[in-house]
């Protein structure tokens, strides 16, 4: 904390002008800064700076009156004065922390917008050593600037008055004050009731009820401190940008000083700030009053910017850092005396004393955010409930508000796709999250959200990011028995999209939207055709009766699959053949009763089956000599293959996943560097299966980067791998068995049979001793690997972009770790 740092680096008093501005304008501020652009400054001259830090200015001025250019040729021609204005500007926010009096506001808004204007810029060039001297320098025990600046804005986001309750902060003051900590004392040598008190304090400043407070009453609506928490917020947004200039092959995030300072052990009130930033999101309600509009009218402050904020606030903390299990399984009596208690304990002083770490043995992150996420819900389940239904409400709030009947009559939360961030960051980051959802929760209120937007997003270029994001979180949780379990509930909602019209369950919902992104979604979909049927594949075994419509899609895709045109468009195209097969048998094995439907459909394309099951290498050859005869006369793969109903004849798929975010001014790709690859899949043996069971499939191989695959010429090599793993076996001998049965049904039948009587005659019969005996059910699940970390690291930065192009934050031209592309504008 500030209270108890070394000595200040810069130690010369600096004057608070006391007239706020009285004889200070916008326009004097920038005469001042036309000022540092052509002569020298003193540092001491504070007859120039405390009428530049006392102006009267609000955001929108400091953005217009210091261009990006600007900040340029200061730090060009003139470096000292660029230094002495950001030091002045740092130092004046430590003795607004270290004497937080209402008359000084003003002037720390100043600084707070001018560091948020300068910092991206300052950051452009990550080797530059004007700010490695300026921030960074090692000056014997003075704290670097970076650091003071750091922890300075921590502490603004609970200053009294400013930020948070004055009355707020007393009571949470007065309740921690008999167990405050001393400066060199640990909270493991902290005695037990003080550090209950402690958890009282620090829940109770938090800005939102939800994980870790207490008194929900406690929180105080203010226009004036939501103004100010999204100024702040915003200026931690300019502090940690420097990962988007690092080109994505080359990021590091342990060289970033600024990350690694910022999610360090000694941060002040890293609980609070987590507690409240994460209950700023889970606890904001869209619908406000319940009726038209009232969420517009029954609002003090402005939470929706606040929302928008914190959101993207959090998952800059929580992605810094690599993927670290927990130590002891992250169970709740593994850590009793490091991280366990760190949930509920915050600042242990006034001045805001930091955490400090846990011994080694139980250190699990080196982010203390990460830690506080993994110990959400430790011993107290209702945290776990609490942060799935605010992400649920958040999600869902997108569908609902288009669905309704008075337009804006549902306030629309746009930050859902840093929602759906924070929701990939549980999922891996706390061991209790999933398995508590699936077995207490409804889980289809995020799968529902989850599909429409990948639905919606399949022919927009501007948005192949999000259906990446949500087929990550589908693949994760689709390796869980129980959400495969609860897939079975009746789907009885209504989304507002060009779903067709079919009654069945969730497990339908998913294999119809995903059957539609592959046959009417964009080419830049194939790097996730692999991950789709893997979703579909993990469901198989425990789907109870899939509905004629999801059945007819199914086969559908492998009618798709088993083309020529697809087929022998990559060697390795077969194994999403395979992939459909075991889909098929594990029906076939485990549900047969209850999916009648699929059956039917299997049967009545048997001719695709028996193709594939005969294939001989003249046919092979053959059918890939017509194919590419024919490539040259194709019109892509948006097109309607005529002998399939619905179903497009894609490229064959790359094993890449691309990179793109969007908004309305743009487009972001990162194709100049190497792209993350699928997220692998482990196979894990379940119901009984062994590890021996498990099988691991290597990714199609294609072309890449957009260029023509070369042609494919099948062998008999090829042939004898083919032929050996695709898992045919079990299709053949149901078509053997019950196609003749069926004929000699239409045979006898002395009126026209009908496709119930069909249904019932496969639903009644029996195929016990018939087919092989039933294989291990295998569960492919979702493992991290470095690729997509960078890729999930682009994606949030990317969203964040397009999220702050409201005086923009940064310069699209200067970024590294993806590409941005302005889409022409269109003028009628």
């Amino acid at each position: 904390g500030l209270a108890s740092s070394p000595p200040l680096r810069l130690c010369a008093s600096l004057h608070w002008s006391k007239t706020m501005g009285n004889g200070s304008s916008a326009v004097n501020f920038r005469e001042a800064v036309e000022t540092l652009l052509s002569a020298d400054v003193p540092r001491e001259d504070d007859g120039f700076w405390e009428p530049l830090w006392s102006a009267t200015t609000s955001a929108e001025d400091i953005f217009e009156f210091i261009a990006p250019e600007d900040v340029r040729a200061m730090r060009k021609a003139k470096p000292n004065n660029l230094s002495h204005f950001f030091e002045l500007a740092v130092l004046q926010l430590c003795q607004v922390v270290q004497e937080p009096k209402a008359i000084y506001f003003p002037q720390a808004l100043n600084c707070v917008r001018v560091l948020t204007r300068l910092l991206p810029f300052l950051l452009e060039n990550p080797e530059d050593e004007f700010m490695q001297r300026l921030c960074w320098a090692d000056e014997g025990n003075a704290e670097p600037l970076g650091h003071l600046l750091i922890h300075a804005a921590f502490h603004l986001l609970f200053l009294p008055g400013f930020t948070v309750d004055p009355r707020t902060y007393a009571v949470s003051q007065q309740q921690g004050a008999a167990g405050s900590v001393g400066r060199g004392q640990g909270l493991a040598e902290a005695k037990e009731g003080d550090e209950v008190k402690l958890k009282l304090k620090s829940r109770n400043m938090a800005w939102a009820h939800g994980v870790g407070r207490i008194h929900e009453n406690m929180v105080v609506p203010n226009l004036e401190y939501d103004k100010n928490r999204v100024e702040v917020l915003r200026l931690f947004l300019a502090i940690l940008c420097d990962p988007l200039y690092a080109p994505a092959d080359e990021y590091d995030f342990t060289k970033s000083p600024w990350l690694c300072s910022a999610t360090s052990w000694d941060v002040p009130r890293a609980p609070l700030v987590f507690h409240s930033l994460l209950n700023t999101v889970i606890s904001f309600d869209p619908v406000g009053w319940g009726v038209p509009y009232g969420a517009q009218v029954s609002r003090v402050g402005h939470p929706a910017r606040v929302l928008e904020k914190a959101a993207q606030m959090l998952v800059i903390l929580l992605d810094h850092g690599a993927a670290v299990e927990l130590a002891g399984g992250g169970g709740a009596g593994g850590n009793e005396a490091g991280v366990a208690d760190l949930a509920g304990t915050g600042a242990a002083s006034s001045s805001g004393t930091s955490l400090v770490p846990p011994p080694e043995t139980f250190r699990a992150h080196d982010n203390v955010f990460r830690a506080l996420l993994a110990r959400v819900g430790d011993g107290n389940d209702t945290d776990l409930e609490e942060v799935f239904l605010g992400i649920a409400r958040l999600l869902n709030n997108v569908h609902e508000s288009v669905n309704v009947y008075l337009p804006g009559s549902l306030m629309l939360v746009e930050c859902y796709q840093e929602v759906l961030v924070i929701l990939w960051k549980f999922l891996e980051g706390n061991p209790r999250f999933m398995p508590y959802i699936l077995k207490n929760c409804d889980v289809t209120q995020v799968v529902l959200p989850i599909v429409y937007f990948m639905f919606e997003a399949r022919r927009d270029p501007s948005r192949v990011g999000l259906i990446h994001i949500c087929t990550f979180i589908l693949l994760k949780l689709s390796g869980e028995r129980n959400f495969a379990v609860q897939m079975n509930q009746p789907y009885e909602a209504t989304l507002p999209c060009d779903l067709p019209l079919f009654v069945g369950t969730h497990c339908d919902l998913i294999v119809i939207a995903l059957h539609k992104l592959v046959v009417n979604g964009l080419d830049k979909l194939s790097p996730l055709y692999n991950c789709f049927l893997t979703i579909i594949c993990n469901l198989s075994p425990y789907c109870k009766c899939l509905s004629a419509v999801a059945s007819v899609k199914l086969v559908s895709l492998f009618e798709l699959f088993t083309s020529p045109r697809f087929l022998y468009a990559a060697e390795g195209n077969h194994l999403y053949v395979a992939l459909l097969l075991e889909i098929f048998n594990n029906i076939v094995q485990y549900q047969y009763t209850g999916n009648p439907h699929l059956i039917y459909a299997i049967v009545r394309r048997k001719l695709s089956f028996q193709g594939v099951a005969e294939l001989t290498l003249p046919e092979a050859l053959e059918q890939a000599r017509q194919q590419a005869v024919s490539r040259g006369g194709e019109v892509g793969t948006a097109s309607i293959a005529e002998n399939l109903e619905d179903v497009a004849a894609p490229q064959p798929p790359t094993s890449v996943v691309g990179t793109t975010v969007t908004g309305e001014d743009g487009s972001i790709n990162a194709p100049g560097v190497p792209p993350p690859q699928p997220p692998p899949t482990d196979a894990a043996g379940a119901a009984g299966a062994s590890s021996a069971d498990a099988v691991s499939r290597p990714s199609p191989i294609s072309s890449l980067g957009g260029e023509p695959a070369p042609r494919f010429t099948p062998t008999q090599e090829w042939l004898a791998a083919v032929k050996g793993e695709l898992p045919l076996n079990t299709i053949v001998r149901l078509l053997q068995h019950l196609v003749p049965q069926l004929e000699e049904l239409i045979r006898n039948s002395e009126t026209t049979v009908h496709e119930e009587q069909v249904l019932s005659f496969i639903r009644n019969n029996t195929m016990v001793g018939l087919l092989p005996v039933p294989h291990a059910i295998v569960i492919r699940k979702y493992t991290p690997n470095h690729f997509t970390g960078l890729w999930f690291t682009a994606f949030m930065w990317g969203v964040i972009f397009l999220q702050n192009q409201f005086m923009p934050l940064y310069d699209g031209s200067t970024i590294k770790l993806f590409t941005v592309t302005v889409a022409p504008s269109h003028v009628p």
